[in-house]
């Protein structure tokens, strides 16, 4: 990440700030992965994969890679045999706090209902 706070060089297919965002973020994933680092304290692979909405392991494997290439996560090593990682946030991610409150507080107002597993 550059001194001015920009993300890690990545490729995007747009000039427009919003199809950035969402080429970053804007999979089925990838803000479940963030809500659980930033609300839940989730920081291993096996915690991601616990949770409730059950993302496939090959998908939060790929996902937790784009993010820690993306600099919105940083990969630790906690365990050495075998070799076991933490993800924890960045100020990047937590940049992203007020837009998942948002997307909460609409989900609450205009998404009710049961989930459907």
């Amino acid at each position: 990440m550059s001194d001015t706070g920009e993300l890690k060089d990545l490729k995007f297919r747009s000039v427009c700030p919003i199809a950035r965002c969402l080429d970053l973020l804007g999979d089925k994933w990838t803000l479940l992965i963030l809500r659980d680092a930033l609300f839940f304290d989730v920081t291993t692979f096996a915690e991601f994969a616990a949770r409730p909405e059950k993302i496939p392991t090959n998908l939060l494997a790929s996902r937790l890679k784009r993010l820690v290439e993306a600099g919105l996560l940083t990969r630790v090593p906690y365990q050495t045999r075998p070799p076991r990682y933490e993800y924890l946030p960045t100020d990047p991610s937590r940049a992203l706090i007020p837009l998942l409150r948002a997307a909460k507080a609409y989900g609450e107002t205009y998404l009710q209902g049961k989930a459907s597993r």
